[in-house]
């Protein structure tokens, strides 16, 4: 029995530096141009910079919009991030032909860092602005939608973990007919600094798997699809591009640099591409973020699939890499690519060199097949790999594809709440240190972590602790999905002092836990959890929507028998930890 529906794409846009519009910037790029150049000075950070940046970085006023109720309908206290956020799915709504307040529409918003640039003068702000669940209601109330919006916060994988989100929720929840998903970035002295923290940043303009590739260049931009579904995708317009699967998994190896091995990302590989005939896949689109290690792994990751030979391609060195708006954007303008049958030259590229050899493409040059892969990467150890298809193509999957039916069949296997912690006599960080004690646990790393990664630590901990563990061999049927309200603020709050300006002192100790998502990275890493691994960010626990999220990660993960799930936040002077052990307690019905 074959899936219920096809999710496509009925709309999309993306407003970069380089042009307004995705075919604009499809063109664009097309004729070889980037907007990457050197910035000196810039928000006062002392060291210069190459990125993409819109000209005009206060508020994107600069920024025209292809239709005329853009500018004029947006309240003026509408951050950057906000107006690009809104822009990008105002066009993308458009063009798809859809009521975006109905009830049937769900909004689910992807970025890292979102409003963080307010934190430096957070007194002349609303103070939920830095929240991105609060960004992500006001850009859905913007279009009149009344739906609590998703936030998917997992670091560089976002947008794709963003329309992985978007293909369940479209494929087996029965509550909405579209899913608009829009990505978006700006970047500010807090993430520019972080990275050249890391030494992460290229002097010069970034080189995509080239052998003398040494770093990676930043952009802004932000991106949008509208995503719907239909029973029968033979009624579809010829051209129109198809999700066929999309998977993410951990590889339980270190928060901060990617698994030698590409352990992770193969399994999201082998996963998309199970049952699927990779001779029509025409072209990788890969991270590509021109730093030595993320390269390198993904060469290793695709030879170990054995795609070695199909042509794979970057578009860091058009835009920078844009966070939270990039794996958005990157399956926008492939999806382009593959309605014109071509592949885009990895820009920048000048002699390859990596790992095990890749057939990066160096020019542009049509191509075959009828499907492309998008790859994806990030801090806190997260893959993502998604397979898209043209709707002419050979009908989907090859015939006698096994398809698991969705019918949610787990129990709660274990839960454990933490005592609410406050600020009391004792810090936050002394009451998780006096638990750390209390109950045995022998983990020095822990008195590393920011206090998010200690609270949740600290809870797979005591909810795991009847299980013998084995802590040597990576579990790819163990998941984790997290949720929360303030993001890793706390953190980003801490690390905000370290760049003020008469204390500026980056410190990467502090800045790699300014995403929320590392704290799933932490848990991996300590319990060898090598499954899915997703974070979500809400004004407020919702145990509805997360056996929601839980039902359609046991549905499109059959080898899953665990998921680690719960709420852990730290905000201010509170923190909160609520997880629970899902078990599945019988494998999903399988028909042929």
């Amino acid at each position: 029995m074959k899936n219920k529906y096809s999710i496509y794409q009925k709309g999309h846009s993306i407003i970069s530096p380089l042009a307004h519009g995705s075919y604009a910037n499809f063109e664009a790029i097309i004729a070889g141009k980037s907007q990457l150049q050197c910035y000196e000075q810039r928000w006062g950070i002392p060291e210069p910079f190459f990125a993409s940046l819109f000209q005009d970085e206060h508020d994107l006023n600069a920024v025209e919009t292809l239709h005329e109720t853009s500018l004029h309908q947006m309240e003026p206290q509408y951050t950057r991030f906000e107006k690009l956020a809104i822009k990008a799915a105002e066009d993308a709504i458009k063009q798809a032909n859809i009521d975006a307040s109905n009830e049937r529409v769900l909004f689910i918003l992807s970025t890292t860092k979102g409003n963080v640039e307010l934190l430096e003068h957070l007194g002349s702000c609303h103070d939920n602005r830095p929240y991105l669940w609060y960004s992500a209601q006001l850009i859905a109330k913007y279009f009149g939608n009344q739906n609590t919006p998703i936030v998917a916060s997992n670091a560089c994988i976002s947008g794709c973990a963003a329309q992985i989100a978007a293909y369940n929720m479209l494929q087996y929840s029965d509550q909405y007919d579209y899913v608009v998903v829009v990505g978006a970035e700006v970047l500010s002295k807090f993430i520019i600094s972080g990275f050249q923290s890391f030494k992460a940043l290229s002097p010069e303009r970034c080189k995509p798997f080239d052998q003398n590739r040494c770093g990676l260049n930043l952009g802004e931009a932000g991106a949008a699809i509208v995503y719907a579904r239909t029973k029968t995708p033979e009624e579809l317009p010829e051209q129109t591009i198809i999700m066929e699967a999309g998977a993410i998994n951990n590889d339980a190896n270190h928060i901060s640099g990617p698994s030698r091995t590409g352990e992770g990302l193969l399994k999201s590989i082998h996963k998309v591409t199970e049952n699927f005939d990779t001779q029509r896949i025409a072209f990788i689109n890969t991270h590509g973020t021109a730093t030595l290690y993320n390269d390198d792994m993904e060469s290793v990751a695709i030879n170990r699939a054995s795609l070695q030979d199909i042509p794979v391609n970057s578009l860091k060195g058009y835009y920078g890499h844009t966070l939270g708006a990039a794996g958005i954007m990157e399956v926008i303008l492939s999806s382009i690519a593959l309605q014109k049958r071509m592949v885009i030259k990895s820009l920048g590229t000048e002699q390859a060199g990596t790992a095990q050899p890749l057939n990066v493409c160096m020019e542009n040059h049509k191509i075959q097949g009828d499907a492309f892969l998008k790859l994806i990467s990030g801090f806190g150890g997260s893959n993502a790999a998604v397979l898209f298809s043209l709707r002419q193509g050979s009908g989907g999957r090859s015939q006698g594809t096994v398809i698991r039916i969705h019918n949610s069949q787990f129990t709660i296997h274990n839960s454990i709440v933490l005592p609410q912690i406050t600020i009391g006599a004792q810090g936050i960080d002394d009451q998780l240190a006096q638990l750390y004690r209390n109950i045995g646990m022998s983990y020095p790393k822990f008195f590393k972590m920011d206090r998010l990664c200690k609270a949740g630590i600290l809870g797979a901990e005591m909810l795991l602790k009847d299980y013998d563990f084995d802590h040597e061999n990576v579990k790819a049927d163990w998941g984790i999905i997290l949720m929360n309200s303030a993001s890793s603020l706390d953190n980003d709050r801490r690390y905000q002092e370290t760049i003020a300006e008469d204390n500026y002192y980056p410190s990467p100790a502090v800045f790699v836990y300014t995403l929320a998502n590392i704290v799933t990275g932490e848990i991996a890493i300590r319990h060898k959890i090598g499954g899915e691994s997703s974070f979500y960010v809400m004004p407020k626990f919702d145990q509805n929507l997360m056996e929601e999220v839980i039902g359609q990660a046991f549905t499109t993960n059959p080898e899953l028998t665990h998921i680690i799930c719960g709420w852990v936040d730290v905000d201010g002077e509170e923190c909160k930890v609520n997880m629970k052990l899902y078990k599945r307690i019988q494998n999903s019905e399988i028909k042929q």
